[in-house]
């Protein structure tokens, strides 16, 4: 590929995988991709993710890119982002399909607004826990569930819906290749992002669903409290927190939120709620979940 290579040049172009995409136009580029609408032979609108084509020759980067697709394509869930297809090569490029997504990710809507109203944060939360529950019963964890990660959406009849996207990261069981026991894990260094990580990731460990339980309970602490559990001045330091610091409550908090953001950050994976599905009836007895 060109150093010349440039994101917009392909704009107007087809690629060919299990579908035609006509590229419509560039909606972000990254370190990792670009980003383009695009659109099918049938007028459907979608997403397109292509491979910077700087990065084609990196197996890890490479790696990195082929699990996201993997693993979203086998959650089928209104709270995860729907993948079309896995990975295809077209040429210089690697890209993969997927839903288009009109609206915003929650680290920007917290980033104006500080906090949200505690049923709002419930009903985020219950919603990605539910996406995240069908994720593990497709023997997906996601290892970096974080604002950044979770998109909110608007329903034809207005209702908010959040969806989990960038499996990057995440872990696979039961790979559906030649090889079906395999594990499709991130093969050298720490996993996930030191801010929402869980205390078991922090020390090293690969991340199981609790793993996930415990990054949401940050997300939610963040939600309510207007600030993460714990900040410190580098990512050691905050691993380091996430793995024995004191957990510490707003008093202002009810009793009964208090006591499931405990269970959902317990250090001790083993004391921890155990399944998503959990998460989610806690969240809806909560006497702030009905506003």
């Amino acid at each position: 590929m060109s150093p010349r290579f440039s994101a917009d040049s392909i704009v107007g172009s087809t690629l060919v995988g299990q579908r035609r995409l006509r590229l419509v136009r560039l909606l972000a580029s990254g370190g990792l991709a670009h980003v383009y609408l695009a659109q099918d032979d049938d007028g459907s609108t979608l997403t397109v993710k292509l491979l910077r084509p700087e990065h084609q020759g990196k197996r890890e980067v490479l790696a990195r890119f082929e699990r996201e697709a993997l693993a979203a394509s086998r959650i089928r869930h209104d709270n995860v982002l729907a993948v079309h297809e896995t990975v295809k090569h077209a040429g210089p490029f690697s890209f993969f399909s997927a839903e288009h997504l009109d609206g915003v990710d929650l680290a920007d809507l917290i980033g104006t607004r500080g906090s949200l109203q505690p049923a709002r944060a419930l009903r985020v939360c219950a919603g990605v826990a539910a996406g995240l529950g069908a994720a593990h019963a497709a023997g997906v964890v996601h290892r970096d569930v974080k604002p950044e990660n979770i998109f909110l959406v608007h329903s034809a009849d207005g209702r908010e819906i959040p969806k989990v996207v960038d499996f990057g990261s995440a872990s696979l069981s039961e790979d559906p290749g030649p090889s079906p026991n395999a594990r499709i894990t991130m093969t050298t260094g720490f996993v996930g992002t030191p801010g929402y990580v869980a205390p078991e990731q922090a020390e090293g460990m690969p991340g199981a669903p609790p793993a996930d339980v415990y990054s949401l309970g940050v997300v939610l602490f963040e939600l309510v409290a207007g600030r993460p559990p714990f900040a410190g001045g580098s990512w050691a330091e905050l691993l380091i927190q996430h793995a024995r610091a004191e957990l510490l409550l707003p008093e202002w908090l009810s009793p009964q939120l208090s006591a499931v953001l405990r269970s959902m950050l317990v250090k001790r994976q083993e004391d921890r709620i155990a399944t998503m599905e959990e998460v989610v009836r806690a969240l809806r007895s909560l006497p702030e979940w009905a506003g």
